[in-house]
């Protein structure tokens, strides 16, 4: 197109415009969809000439083409019954905008319908060649509904909820069944429609797996709809659990299960403690269990993550077993019995004295092992008896007092002896000096001395042949030389026991 070409044709359509900006039109769609119940806009524009001035005051009048019978006047009065107090414009007539807002719409509201405008001190129109009908529609547009369905924990979460409708002025209202941020946003269509969009935002938790994520559009007067989708968030094991009979009697067999909440499903592995693998599977047997089997746990996986459960120490419960450490010792002067039992439930312990039980003794229990103490006169025992008991069996043990007292008797008994073995020496060596006194014998004091020692080792180690001796020597014959024992009377009853 060259210049002139150009030319011609902006004067052209300024000319146009000029003409269509001086005369009576009117915009409005041929059709509009509106809600039963709800409320319905038929959007509406017009134009005249320029009055010039002229024009006092704008009165815009909505009519049917059948029968021209008024839905809409400023003044109530004029208004057909049925639709009183249900239309009204939306801005004033002055301002070339004549949409019309009916409410509550009703099945005989369909039309059609033309726009009036009444100008004082100028002049009036009717503009019945821009009629419009309603389509009454019993049940709101379908609702788009869109969102991510698959989301891993943690992810940032976006849904969006979406209605086309025809009136503006009460647009729906959106309501969500999860937390997050919503924004609103309205677009206007063709024909007097409109679409409003609600947008919610939210961070997926583990919680939300599984949950229908629901939208429910409530529309002016009370209609409403609702649609869903079911969202699966992927998250690693949480809640991992052995599940597991606690009390177990020794040599039984123990069957333990892993659990956990997971999506994906967990797969499972089971170790000892120390961390050895011991088995995969959700369930692990322990056979022959005994108060030593491990403490085990098990671990969840999937491809989110691994998780461990805590570690878990079966309640083994076994017979009294009394230690070998058990014993009585001596302290301090002092006989003291210590017994100790190991058992599950823990033992009710005693001591036993002869025939009797023994009340003073003290019991103590820390977990499993039960330590009793005995302190007390033992007398002439030599043994104590150690009883145990829970509700799986029994035990005893006889733990041997040992010999302080009776030691300490023996060295007296030995002191005594000792004692009277030197009483008795020395009474034979004054014997002995008398004898030799009596036979006139002058000896020296050291030849005396030995031979009072002969005569005492002959007395101790051959009292037969000694006493033969004094059978056959008279006393007046032993000490008939002595010069000390030579006047001292013979009493040979000191021997006769000897």
């Amino acid at each position: 197109m060259d210049a002139l070409e150009w030319l011609l044709f902006l004067c052209i359509y300024s000319k146009v415009t000029q003409i269509a900006e001086l005369s009576w039109t009117a915009d409005v769609p041929n059709e509009v969809k509106g809600l039963l119940g709800s409320c319905v806009v038929i959007p509406c524009s017009y134009n005249y000439p320029d009055p010039q001035g002229k024009a006092k005051s704008f009165t815009g009048i909505w009519m049917t083409t059948e029968g021209d019978r008024v839905i809409y006047h400023p003044t109530q009065s004029k208004i057909v019954k049925q639709y009183q107090s249900r239309t009204k414009l939306l801005e004033d007539a002055s301002s070339k905008n004549c949409s019309l807002m009916i409410e509550k719409l009703q099945q005989n509201d369909r039309g059609p319908f033309y726009f009036r405008i009444e100008i004082e001190g100028y002049d009036r129109a009717s503009y019945r060649k821009n009629k419009v009908s309603i389509s009454v529609m019993g049940e709101p547009n379908p609702t788009d509904f869109s969102v991510q369905e698959e989301v891993k924990e943690g992810q940032t979460v976006s849904a969006s909820c979406s209605v086309s409708h025809s009136c503006p002025t009460y647009p729906p209202d959106f309501h969500w069944s999860h937390p997050g941020v919503q924004h609103f946003q309205a677009q206007k269509l063709q024909n007097g429609q409109w679409n409003s969009t609600s947008t919610l935002t939210f961070r997926s938790n583990r919680t939300d797996h599984n949950k229908s994520l629901q939208c429910r559009v409530t529309y002016h007067e009370g209609k409403h709809q609702e649609t869903s989708k079911t969202i699966q968030v992927k998250y690693a094991p949480v809640n991992v659990k052995v599940e597991y009979q606690s009390d177990m009697n020794e040599g039984e067999t123990a069957h333990l299960k892993c659990s956990s909440d997971a999506n994906p499903v967990s797969s499972y592995e089971w170790h000892s403690e120390a961390g050895a693998l011991l088995n995969k599977g959700q369930t692990y047997t322990m056979s022959n269990v005994s108060r030593h089997s491990e403490a085990v746990y098990c671990t969840a996986v999937n491809e989110e993550g691994r998780v461990r459960s805590s570690t878990v120490k079966l309640n083994v419960l076994y017979a009294p077993d009394i230690k070998s450490s058990s014993k009585c010792f001596s302290e301090r002067g002092k006989v003291m019995c210590e017994c100790i039992v190991e058992s599950r439930p823990p033992s009710m312990l005693h001591f036993v004295l002869g025939d009797r039980v023994v009340q003073n003794s003290k019991v103590q229990t820390v977990g499993s092992v039960t330590t009793g103490t005995l302190q007390t006169d033992f007398g002439s025992f030599k043994f104590v008896h150690c009883l145990a008991n829970n509700t799986l069996g029994n035990a005893n043990l006889t733990l041997s007092l040992p010999l302080v007292d009776n030691m300490q008797n023996i060295f007296i008994a030995s002191g005594a002896g000792v004692i009277f073995l030197i009483v008795l020496i020395a009474t034979g060596v004054g014997v002995v000096k008398k004898c030799r006194g009596r036979s006139g014998e002058t000896p020296t004091s050291d030849l005396g001395i030995m031979k009072a020692e002969r005569s005492v080792e002959l007395h101790h180690y051959a009292p037969t042949k000694r006493k033969e001796d004094r059978k056959d020597m008279s006393c007046s014959d032993i000490y008939a030389n002595d010069h000390v024992y030579g006047n001292t009377d013979c009493d040979e009853s000191i021997y006769n026991n000897v």
